[in-house]
């Protein structure tokens, strides 16, 4: 257990980006670290139709996040070495972001992501999710919806997520090589932590 206050790191990405898989990978390379994930709470966060959300504007504000604070609190509280946050705004909500003492975005690109997603979601498929049952019509619904409507909200989210990153990290090279360079990162961050004001 560490007297120092835990290194809190937000990795994030698109979705497809690569930033839960790098998160495990890192949980691997770096000593007592707790994890938070943001696909593992059930709440909807958002309260509104994500894609008009994105058109209007993003605003990061309008998530609803008490639930992912206060288990920042609780956790800061076990003190741990390292809190990664698997989450995808960075410091673009402030209830959450405030917490975050750096921010890392992979970069991944809006090809690879879609690939990811759709090997994930139609060829292999998780068996605890429900099955699918005419994959080539949900597929066909599913990249229609990312052409017409989707695919702008991830252009949006790199606009406004990725610029205001600590440490950005091409999403394109193996998920090994960017959870061991971000390691480093974070080493090299945990010896000069110190507790915010």
């Amino acid at each position: 257990m560490s007297c120092k206050p835990p290194l809190i790191v937000s990795i994030s990405a698109i979705s497809g980006g690569g930033k839960t898989a790098v998160t495990q990978e890192l949980v691997k390379l770096l000593n007592n670290v707790k994890v938070i994930s943001f696909d593992s709470y059930a709440e909807d966060f958002l309260k509104q139709d994500y894609c008009q959300w994105s058109a209007n504007g993003a605003d990061y504000n309008e998530w609803h996040l008490e639930p992912i604070v206060n288990d920042i609190l609780q956790l800061i509280e076990e003190k741990p070495d390292i809190i990664l946050l698997d989450y995808p705004f960075g410091y673009g909500n402030e209830a959450v972001g405030e917490f975050i003492d750096y921010a890392i975005f992979i970069d991944t690109p809006l090809d690879l992501a879609l690939a990811r997603r759709i090997v994930r979601d139609y060829t292999r498929r998780d068996k605890s999710r429900r099955k699918i049952e005419n994959p080539i019509e949900h597929m066909d619904a599913t990249l229609s919806f990312y052409l017409s409507q989707h695919r702008e909200t991830y252009v949006q989210h790199i606009r406004t997520v990725k610029p205001y990153s600590d440490f950005i990290i091409d999403g394109c090279i193996p998920i090994g090589i960017i959870a061991a360079n971000i390691a480093e990162k974070v080493n090299s961050l945990k010896s000069s932590k110190t507790p915010k004001s």
